[in-house]
């Protein structure tokens, strides 16, 4: 997929880097001379230095052969200048962040897929990834639940047995559901009589924020790591 990004902010390179992980091709967009050649330093995308008001924007972006256009700046008059130039391009997806609340409608209005509150969302993914140590990321959703990935080291419990044989063990508590398996550059839903590997990467449901005891299989599964 051809992407746009507008913003080398926290919120853009995060993206960027994901999109390269999936093996789309990104093109960033950024006005800030310093930001523009850090985010150029950092990733293996074509960065242009410029503001979505450039008259060049539309030409040297490609955004006529742009499939999705991610706007994720601080300023909501160029994120909805962004999403007005993509439209009238035929881009396919167009997605912002919304800094204030009171814009959201218009966003939305416009057919724009909306993010708000980015910072917010930011800070809690950085608190989550501070209170569980254990997990290589951790997503949390609105309502409490939360997706969590581990590695598995050599000593983990875990390691040698299949998703029967931990249920069947009670080795996770009843909140916790494994629903998928990172071996290498592949993420797949691990079959209940494949058993896992050290070095394995494990994608887990909580339907309830993990504390207490429900952390207990991740530090005994990641300790050493």
């Amino acid at each position: 997929m051809n992407l746009v990004i507008i913003g080398a902010g926290a919120v853009g390179n995060s993206l960027v880097e994901r999109a390269l992980a999936g093996s789309h091709n990104v093109v960033m967009i950024e006005p800030d001379a310093e930001a523009a050649e850090q985010c150029a330093r950092q990733f293996d995308v074509r960065v242009l230095t410029m503001h979505v008001g450039d008259e060049r924007f539309a030409e040297e972006s490609r955004l006529d052969h742009t499939e999705a256009l991610i706007a994720t700046t601080a300023d909501d008059s160029t994120n909805i200048m962004a999403m007005l130039l993509g439209q009238e391009a035929g881009v396919a997806t167009l997605t912002s962040t919304v800094n204030q609340n009171s814009h959201i409608d218009l966003f939305r209005r416009l057919g724009v897929r909306v993010l708000a509150d980015p910072e917010r969302l930011v800070a809690q993914h950085l608190l989550d990834i501070t209170l569980i140590p254990e997990a290589s990321d951790v997503t949390t959703l609105r309502g409490g639940q939360q997706i969590v990935e581990l590695k598995l080291n050599g000593d983990s419990p875990l390691v040698g047995l299949t998703p029967a044989d931990i249920r069947s063990q009670g080795l996770l508590d009843e909140s916790l559901s494994m629903v998928a398996r990172v071996r290498g550059d592949s993420t797949h839903i691990i079959p209940v009589d494949e058993p896992l590997a050290a070095g394995d990467g494990v994608i887990v449901f909580a339907t309830e924020r993990l504390r207490g005891r429900r952390r207990r299989i991740f530090r005994e599964s990641t300790q050493g790591d």
